[in-house]
């Protein structure tokens, strides 16, 4: 019998505070902050094409911090937006109902 390491993922929650439009339509690259402690980090966020930049700005969302290694559209991401799909299948980053700090932890 063997055990399996156990997985550990830091969830926290941030605010988009910049947005810029990747090359893919609907695709957006990100700064979130996560408060004085953790800081700002960039995330990749492929969504619906209704969902447009200025919309993203100042959402409260929630993300894996310190993910080491994933790849996604060639770029090495250290930070991953925690996203569901939508009726359609287009990614919807998770939002708190409530006001969270940044930087605040899932437990």
């Amino acid at each position: 019998m063997s055990i399996q390491p156990s997985l550990s993922f830091d969830v926290r929650a941030g605010t988009i505070i910049h947005v810029t439009p990747n090359t893919l339509k609907g695709s957006y690259e990100l700064k979130v902050n996560f408060g004085s402690i953790i800081g700002i980090r960039n995330c990749l966020l492929s969504t619906a094409p209704h969902i447009s930049a200025e919309s993203l700005l100042e959402k409260h969302v929630c993300a894996i911090i310190d993910f080491s290694g994933y790849k996604k559209n060639r770029k090495v991401l250290h930070t991953i937006l925690l996203c569901m799909p939508d009726t359609t299948g287009y990614s919807i980053p998770i939002q708190p109902d409530y006001c969270i700090p940044n930087g605040g932890s899932l437990f």
